[in-house]
């Protein structure tokens, strides 16, 4: 487990005997990366716009044009603005794992925390893309039982359907040694579980 610069906001918000015990953000080359992909594909679809002389298409029924100028325009401009949101959105985000929970920390104008207790924990999971792969990093999903309503297909052929919603340590180095002091914190918690001494720790009353 890592421990980056230490983040002063995180430490401020920490709980007494509450310590860091690993901390990282982003990977800035998956980022930078990701930006530059994003603002070319952005770049190319408005350039093909932008050829266009006309653009023929219906509105109720009623034929129409427009100058290709107008969705190009459009496009880059929404692309752009959405890429940089991704960017300094994850620019800003610093992940930190304590004794006691997750903390997560977000927010481009003002500071937001997300933070997950282990005792919310139900499982957690490792996730490598291509992407990841390429840089040698890795996404960790926490499931904490939350879900979400997911909907597919169009007209008569729409379905929906409840998936877990999982909490992301996005791009991350070192992901297996994450997902590994996950793994032994929740099977120490299980254990404390079934041995009673989860109920004796919450209670010090129980020992005497």
């Amino acid at each position: 487990m890592q421990i980056r610069n230490m983040d002063q906001e995180t430490t401020n918000i920490l709980e007494p005997q509450e310590k860091i015990i690993w901390q990282d953000i982003v990977d800035r080359k998956v980022m930078s990366f990701s930006l530059v992909l994003s603002l070319i594909i952005t770049i190319g679809i408005s350039v093909y716009f932008f050829s266009q002389k006309t653009i023929n298409y219906t509105s109720n029924n009623v034929p129409k044009n427009v100058t290709g100028s107008i969705p190009g325009s459009i496009i880059f401009i929404v692309g752009l603005i959405i890429s940089l949101l991704v960017f300094f959105s994850n620019y800003v985000k610093v992940y930190s794992i304590t004794n006691k929970r997750v903390l997560i920390k977000s927010g481009i104008i003002g500071t937001d925390f997300n933070s997950i207790y282990f005792t919310q924990i139900r499982s957690a999971n490792v996730n490598v893309g291509l992407m990841d792969k390429m840089f040698s990093v890795g996404t960790i999903g926490i499931d904490t039982g939350k879900t979400e309503m997911v909907t597919s297909g169009s007209g008569n052929n729409q379905r929906s359907s409840v998936q877990t919603a999982y909490d992301k340590l996005l791009h991350i180095k070192r992901p297996y040694d994450v997902y590994k002091y996950f793994q032994t914190t929740l099977t120490g918690r299980e254990e404390s579980l079934y041995s009673g001494r989860a109920d004796r720790e919450n209670n010090p009353a129980a020992y005497r």
